[in-house]
């Protein structure tokens, strides 16, 4: 059964899952202090992180790429949230190293999904075939250099290496906030910005995409703090929030269409024939319009939903 937040902000009533497959087992309790639930927070992540790392060797599969990126994503909101009582220039440089790092490898999963989107729909395989062939191709070489970039790059030493500075600022004297309290408090800055950028994105008569990025990574945010602290914050019901997960997917598969447009057009000039490249970049052009539609239609059917639980 998934776990939902329900946070109210001005107006606005976010109830937002917490999956059960993304939630972290740890001994996060009430009675420990945040400097002590800072290292059980992110100890699973670091394994999970070492654990794709080393994966990387021995298999080309891009599942281990993806699920580094996730790791990779959720440390970086576990360094937000602490971000008050941490050093906020090395925090923030500390996420932008991560942000790197996921980067390097979403270079070689753009071109999976980009593979994924060409081939969704049978009837255009055969339409795409040597485009595929190239395709497999550029993936192959942006693999060996996410490979080698992630591995040269020591993630795992790194990250115990600034858990444990961050422990020490914590630990610092002058912090005698309760670790719910706290959990409370960073979970309702992120809603606020998720509820903000809502706002923002609904005011267009169309969504404009950076609008609706931020949206989506306000969203994730959001659902990353509920997983860690959901074991201390006792305000958190079930809930059945369908609309909002529809939303969150189909903005999901509309980051996708758009990197797939923008890795097309980018490397055009290496895929081959131009012209089965031209038809592949309208065709991917031509399911970000219909998804986009879709975007827009349950921006609104949310916002209605929102208004008439908040009247």
């Amino acid at each position: 059964m998934n776990s939902a937040l329900h946070a109210t902000d001005s107006g606005h009533q976010w109830d937002v899952v917490a999956g059960a497959g993304g939630r972290q087992d740890s001994a996060l309790s009430a009675e420990i202090s945040i400097a002590e639930a800072f290292p059980l927070l992110a100890a699973p992540l670091i394994a999970q992180v070492e654990q794709r790392v080393s994966a990387l060797s021995a298999s080309v599969d891009g599942e281990n790429l993806h699920k580094l990126r996730v790791a990779l994503r959720r440390l970086r909101t576990l360094w937000w949230a602490y971000e008050p009582y941490l050093n906020k220039k090395e925090a923030r440089a500390h996420r932008r190293d991560l942000k790197s790092l996921a980067d390097v490898a979403g270079q070689t999963r753009d071109w999976d999904i980009l593979r994924q989107v060409l081939t969704d729909d049978k009837s255009m395989k055969h339409t795409f075939t040597t485009l595929l062939e190239s395709i497999d191709l550029c993936r192959g070489d942006a693999f060996v250099c996410s490979r080698t970039t992630i591995q040269s790059a020591g993630a795992d030493q790194m990250l115990q290496k600034r858990v444990g500075r961050a422990v020490e600022q914590l630990q610092a004297p002058g912090f005698d906030e309760s670790l719910p309290v706290f959990a409370r408090r960073r979970v309702d800055a992120a809603g606020n910005s998720l509820d903000n950028k809502f706002r923002r994105a609904v005011t267009h008569q169309i969504p404009e995409y950076p609008e609706l990025h931020k949206l989506r990574i306000a969203g994730k945010r959001l659902r990353y703090l509920l997983e860690f602290f959901l074991p201390v914050l006792d305000d958190c019901d079930p809930a059945n929030i369908k609309v909002l997960a529809d939303l969150q997917d189909e903005l999901g598969k509309l980051n996708d269409l758009v990197a797939s447009e923008a890795l097309l057009h980018k490397h055009a000039a290496e895929l081959g024939k131009s012209t089965v490249v031209e038809h592949a970049i309208y065709y991917v052009s031509d399911q970000k319009v219909h998804c986009m539609q879709h975007v827009y239609e349950l921006l609104h059917t949310v916002n209605e939903t929102l208004a008439k639980k908040c009247s």
